[in-house]
């Protein structure tokens, strides 16, 4: 019986200095890191970092902490983080963010508040912090801008997953409930129920730390299995493929298949928002296009994208979009 305690006691206090190396080496490594970036000229910082947890995990909790990449020329800063795993397992990250997330830039502030929001990592590879799988989940988040824009939405999910091809990632989204306006978006999305999205997207490096640290690795392939959207009694489903340049301009197809366009048109009308003469010319426009497709209530919209330009059938209508991570 003596032995069995003296073991028990042995292990107690080895498990208890394995505890606290770990978790020493962790909190040095995160300082360290946050030191590199900011003698790399990154704005990094925070106002503490703890880590708790014993026996079983660590929590590393950073507070007021604050992050600038001098290349996007954006600074994200919120109250608190948390890292969560268990002291067994480091693959496999938990974090949990404050309900408030700051993002500023010359051109404007942007404020994220939540009720929650969450996320999961699976590291594939601990030496180059590769992930494997990526979920994040947010709850009744409210995105609002300095010159008076905002966004809501009830909840949504992403999904990033490394597939078996070389530097090829699966990625999936499902947002409820969104409604408001964003730069660059139409001034007024109305509410769209559901936008759901599936696809493959291969890009020019692997995600690892060190290739987010040094310049984000950029698209060259999207393959989009699936998006759909509920938006006003409109039904929006599109799907294709494009190759991306290095200047970040498309070069492929994408057809967009629209149904319930009348009803659409119907509640335009009700909104007031167009004016009748511009609704008239849209829907003739929309009738000329669906009696081609052979179906009067469905729109098919072949959109290819070439020489930086965006083409609607044999009609230039813009510029094609650039897709690039800043």
């Amino acid at each position: 019986m003596k032995r069995l305690t003296i073991l028990v006691i042995v292990a107690a206090l080895g498990w208890s200095g394995y505890w606290f190396w770990n978790a020493n080496v962790q909190k040095s490594a995160i300082a360290a890191w946050f030191a590199a970036r900011d003698a790399d000229g990154w704005i990094a910082d925070y106002s503490d970092l703890s880590i708790s947890g014993f026996p079983n995990r660590l929590d590393t909790t950073l507070t007021a902490p604050r992050l600038g990449d001098p290349s996007a020329d954006v600074v994200w800063q919120t109250p608190f983080l948390q890292l969560m795993r268990l002291s067994y397992n480091p693959s496999h990250l938990i974090a949990v963010l404050a309900n408030t997330q700051t993002l500023v830039s010359p051109v404007r502030q942007t404020t994220v508040t939540t009720t929650d929001l969450r996320a999961s990592l699976k590291i594939a590879d601990m030496g180059t912090l590769s992930p494997e799988r990526l979920i994040i989940v947010a709850e009744g988040l409210e995105l609002s801008t300095s010159d008076a824009r905002a966004l809501s939405l009830d909840v949504s999910q992403f999904t990033a997953e490394a597939l078996p091809a070389q530097n090829s990632y699966r990625v999936a989204l499902d947002a409820r409930g969104i409604a408001g306006a964003l730069p660059g978006w139409i001034n007024d999305i109305g509410a769209i129920d559901r936008l759901t999205a599936d696809l493959e997207v291969r890009l020019s490096a692997p995600l690892t730390l060190s290739a987010i640290e040094s310049g984000r690795p950029q698209p060259e392939r999207i393959k989009l299995a699936l998006a759909e959207a509920e938006w006003n009694g409109l039904r929006l489903v599109a799907a294709g493929e494009v190759e991306i340049s290095e200047a970040g301009t498309p070069i492929g197809d994408i057809t967009l298949k629209v149904r319930n366009w009348r009803e659409m048109l119907a509640a335009e009308r009700q909104s007031g928002r167009l004016s009748a003469r511009a609704l008239t010319q849209i829907e003739i426009t929309l009738n000329v296009i669906s009696g081609l497709s052979g179906n009067p209530e469905t729109l098919d919209l072949p959109f290819e994208f070439k020489n930086g330009k965006t083409w609607l059938g044999p009609l230039v209508i813009g510029n094609a979009p650039i897709i690039r991570i800043p």
